[in-house]
């Protein structure tokens, strides 16, 4: 293989399509791309493209402009701009990606062709497949591809695509380059600058058989994200009017320190043989708090219901007099993430074969380590809310401390780990038979576990006063006599603020969240009394899944004068084993840990199996009608697997206060996804940095996830009584037929103008597909000279499905566009300054439970500006 790379080196158009077949081809595409000088936007596009042009499959890609350099700051963003692709930016960065009709969590995401850990920080994001993009600093990156039609060589586990991001090597670049960027983000929201640095180092000898690459980043990041939230829709009181419960006006607040390093090391002892390390080790802290002022508005449904404003069958607008109750949810959370990466590949090229053994290990750990929640509230007032425009009042109102009444104080752990060993041989052999002109074979090993850990905090538990009982019969009422309301303790000692927020009302103007006077109470102590709180086990949130996947294919690649392609077989079988809790229900689903008080009769770890083997073929062709144009015909049956929480054991609900609670079930008997796609493209490449392109995809997903109900009681233990649970499970339901179409210019005017467009329309039968927009758009206006460089992008996506709520509602998010901006300008030869402004629309994130009337939330993130400054050498 290092014969062929040698030659790839001078053909920069194959520094991309390779690294979809096998991992032998992987390497060849490394060296490859890393070849590629041309710098600038308008290299970056030319890059792109030659990448797209000579694949053996439907494959788009985004290159670096200069070494340390990626078009955007995140990676999912750029991403965006492909054609098929979706991002969701929870939290007004883009996180996860979906394409093709597949949602986040069924298409996979490699780095350098292999699995990455993830373990969020969110205490509200399940254990998933999906990758989150803000773990990775695109200042590491050399390119992103995204295949769309599969090829035997490449591992299974996308419905929609295959991202593979690609890192610098450095036998690739030239001894002792270097960059180095400084810059200061500015977000509107938190009117906070935060820094971030980043550099990366290239080495190799004079012979350039040995080589390091080291790459670092360090980014801080301030949070701040306010809006309304309403967290159930219910009929349970009112048949055939849905309500409003919960609702509230929240702010998120969060520090985020991100640190990632990466190396890259290669040696070549002989012609034939390469041998490269890569490690990634990256990190990031992400404490956090929200407060949310909150009414309970599913107390008075039939009030509503009867006199409310309604929209079609849903209450968007309603007050009440004397008979409301409402609540101020502080929460303060420690968390972070973290995942490291360690490959070590060999290949060893000869003119009768060529064999590439990969070895290597990823794990990842993350969630929230702690967490104390307080809530204070009161009863008998006044509220009055409007969903048209959405807005909150209360009487008494979120700025009244003393009329805020203690009411229960909770918090807990949430950890998650992720961790795989993978194995892997590949086997070319040249051959000369007619069109075929080598065959691919191999095998793959994974060995993957996934786990969850959920633990709770009880102030109120026994021996919480040891010492001290004769003050109060537990930690949480020593707490309450000494802090009544919020006036005491200086739990007000902040004062009131007011909050920049699309919500309207008196909720906008409330006490500051006092977080360092919580945990020191939570935590230390009050008054000389020493804090403490019973810890126990949520017998049912704590799991394992263990995954162990065997993979072989066979592939064949021929070529003829005016066309290429390949065909193939995958055979991969999966065994998986679903661990958690089998309990009995006399200590209401809980085991203390740190002392003796819930402990059930029965208790035992107990696994369910599940195993299922597919036969995955590929059939890929190539055709040039001429030297500009080609067509691309790609058949191939795909498959995913089912997320990690769903098929785990696990179990969850919303409030047992709230009227009609909720919950959600796993289900470890869930068969994988599979759909049969067929792919024909036409491109046109009519200049070195233009191109048309028109691709419709036909996909039959043999089923999608339906949801069964059942209903079981649940103990609420700040009420001290049995409540029923309404819950809902994931089962394999029917499929359905998805297509679309996808569109793509772009055009380069020889005078430094450019522009960039790209349309994807998406049919997938039914509005409950998870993370699919039927309608996604990108226009990008660039220019550029010797010293200047500009962008203007535009993307939008229609509005899409997310699942369902964590309360078990029918979860969708309205229509999304975004307005980006970015420019550069060289100093000099070496030395440049950048600008970049992201959502300079500033635009809102709005969720609502199947009908747009029924909101779910409104959030706001706001503007960002990035200045900084690079340096090469």
């Amino acid at each position: 293989m290092l014969k062929r790379n040698q030659l790839a080196l001078s053909i920069s158009a194959a520094v991309l399509s390779g690294g979809l077949m096998a991992p032998l081809a992987i390497a060849q595409s490394d060296e490859a791309l890393e070849e590629v000088s041309v710098t600038g936007i308008r290299g970056s596009l030319q890059d792109a493209l030659s990448t797209k042009r000579n694949a053996g499959a439907i494959v788009d890609a985004i290159s670096a402009e200069d070494v340390g350099k990626f078009p955007d700051k995140n990676i999912a963003e750029s991403l965006s701009r492909i054609t098929g692709v979706a991002v969701s930016r929870e939290f007004g960065e883009g996180e996860r990606v979906s394409i093709r009709g597949a949602g986040p969590d069924y298409n996979r995401t490699t780095l350098n062709g292999q699995s990455v850990g993830t373990a969020d920080w969110f205490i509200l994001d399940n254990p998933s497949r999906s990758f989150n993009f803000t773990l990775l600093p695109s200042t590491l990156i050399s390119s992103l591809e995204v295949t769309k039609s599969p090829q035997a060589s490449q591992d299974e586990g996308s419905l929609g695509g295959t991202v593979n991001v690609r890192t610098h090597r450095p036998l690739d670049l030239d001894a002792g380059q270097a960059a180095i960027a400084v810059e200061s983000i500015y977000s509107e929201t938190s009117e906070e600058y935060d820094p971030s640095i980043s550099g990366q180092y290239s080495w190799k000898n004079d012979s350039e058989t040995f080589g390091v690459l080291v790459s670092a980043a360090k980014q801080d990041r301030t949070v701040q994200r306010s809006g309304f939230e309403v967290l159930s829709w219910t009929d349970e009181a009112t048949p055939g009017v849905m309500v409003p419960g919960t609702m509230g006006t929240p702010t998120f607040f969060q520090e985020r320190e991100r640190e990632t390093v990466f190396l890259s090391a290669q040696l070549r002892p002989t012609d034939e043989l390469q041998l490269t390390l890569d490690v990634l080790d990256t990190s990031m802290d992400a404490d956090n708090m929200n407060a949310n002022w909150l009414v309970f508005a599913g107390d008075n449904a039939v009030d509503h219901a009867t006199n409310g404003q309604l929209s079609g069958n849903s209450v968007v607008a309603s007050q009440v007099s004397g008979d409301g109750r409402g609540v101020v949810n502080w929460i303060n959370r420690v968390s972070s993430s973290e995942s490291q990466s360690y490959t070590l590949t060999a290949e060893y090229e000869t003119d009768v074969f060529s064999l590439d053994v990969v070895a290597g290990n990823t794990s990842a750990k993350g969630g929230t380590y702690r967490e104390t929640s307080w809530e204070y509230g009161w009863s008998g007032g006044d509220y009055e809310f409007d969903l048209n425009a959405p807005s909150l009042d209360s009487n008494p109102a979120p700025s009244d401390a003393d009329a805020y009444a203690a009411g229960w104080i909770w918090g807990g752990e949430r950890p998650t780990t992720d961790e795989e060993t993978y194995f892997q041989v590949d086997l070319e052999l040249p051959i000369a038979a007619g069109a075929f002109t080598s065959i691919e074979t191999g095998v793959k090993v994974r060995s993957a576990e996934r786990t969850q850990q959920r633990i709770v905090y009880s102030w109120h538990g026994p021996e919480t006063m040891t010492g001290n009982e004769d003050l109060a019969g537990s930690y949480l009422d020593y707490i309450f006599a000494n802090c009544p309301t919020l006036s005491s303790c200086g739990l007000n000692s902040g004062g009131v603020v007011s909050f920049d927020t699309p919500a309207g009302g008196n909720s906008t103007t409330a006490l500051a969240q006092m977080r360092d006077v919580m945990e020191q109470i939570a935590f230390v102590g009050l008054n000389g009394v020493s804090a403490d709180y019973a810890r126990s086990l949520e017998l049912a949130n704590n799991w394992a899944v263990e995954e162990d996947i065997f993979a072989v294919y066979v592939q064949a690649n021929f070529e003829g004068d005016n066309y290429r392609g390949n065909f193939g077989l995958r055979y991969v079988s999966t065994e998986q084993a679903s661990s958690g809790y089998e309990f009995s229900s006399d200590s209401w689903g809980f085991q203390t840990v740190d002392r003796d008080w819930l402990n059930p009769s029965y208790l035992a770890w107990v696994a369910e199996d599940n195993d299922y083997s597919e036969i995955l073929p590929s059939f890929n062709i190539a055709y040039d009608l001429n030297d500009d144009m080609v067509i691309r015909t790609a058949v191939a049956r795909v498959m995913a697997r089912q997320n990690w929480n769903q098929i785990s054991p696990f179990e969850t609900f919303g409030a047992l206060n709230a009227p009609d609670p909720q919950g959600q079930a796993g289900n470890p008997q869930l068969e994988p996804f599979l759909a049969d796609q067929l792919d024909v493209s036409y491109e046109w490449y009519y200049g070195d940095v233009s191109a048309f392109s028109a691709t419709t995809f036909i996909k039959k997903n043999h089923s999608y996830l339906a949801q069964e109900t059942f209903t079981e009681a649940r103990y609420d233990e700040q009420t001290d009584t049995w409540v029923d649970v309404d819950f809902s499970r994931p089962v394999n339901g029917d499929g359905g037929l998805v297509a679309g179409v996808e569109l793509a210019v772009l055009h380069d005017f020889d005078n430094g103008f450019g522009v960039q467009a790209n349309y994807t329309y998406t049919d997938t039968g039914s509005d409950s597909v998870v993370g699919i927009s039927d309608t996604m758009a990108n226009l990008m206006g660039y220019y550029e000279n010797d010293t200047f460089g500009a962008r203007m992008m535009y993307n939008y996506r229609s509005e899409w499905s997310k699942g369902f709520h964590w309360n078990g509602n029918p979860l969708s998010n309205d229509a999304f566009g975004q307005l980006d901006a970015s420019f550069s300008y060289n100093v000099t030869d070496n030395a440049q300054i950048t600008l970049e402004a992201v959502n300079l629309t500033n635009e809102q994130v709005v969720e609502y439970s199947e009908y747009e009337d029924r909101l779910m939330s409104l959030y706001e993130n706001g503007r960002r500006f990035v200045v900084g400054a690079r340096y090469n050498f």
